[in-house]
């Protein structure tokens, strides 16, 4: 077997490698149907932790997110903008806001959770529910070991 060859199977069997690329393919799809909400995938990450988890602070929120504050504010303010969420004054500090759902974005949660399923199931069309469930609880195994 040639070098190249060898390089091309290590990469093309490369657990990091297939993540990467499914990962990128399941994003573009997300992104491409949030667009028609108007918000991006950073807002819809946002949305689904303040609807999870109320009353976050906006530090909170950011630290669940590996981007830098200055993005988590940016998205906020987007988020703020059009109504979805409110910040408000945090009672446990005054130098901290908590961020909380409005009710257009209460109203927005079904949307968003159909098309987090639509997507998921675009991505797994090709497995069995069982297979899908083994996966997704393989892979949260995995995210618990690298924690």
């Amino acid at each position: 077997m040639s070098l190249p060859t060898d390089i091309r199977k290590t990469r093309e069997g490369s657990f990091g490698w297939m993540l990467q690329r499914l990962a990128r393919r399941v994003e573009a799809r997300l992104a491409d149907r949030l667009q028609a909400l108007d918000l991006n995938i950073l807002q819809f990450a946002i949305m689904m932790t303040v609807l999870e988890r109320p009353a976050q602070t906006q530090a909170a929120i950011g630290q669940g997110f590996d981007v830098p504050a200055y993005a988590i504010s940016r998205a906020l303010d987007g988020l703020e903008a059009r109504g979805l969420v409110e910040r408000r004054m945090a009672a446990a500090s005054r130098r901290s806001f908590e961020v909380h759902v409005t009710a257009a974005g209460q109203a927005l949660a079904p949307q968003l959770r159909a098309i987090v399923q639509e997507v998921n199931a675009g991505v797994t069309q090709s497995l069995t529910a069982a297979e899908t469930d083994h996966l997704l609880e393989l892979m949260a195994r995995l995210l618990a070991d690298t924690e």
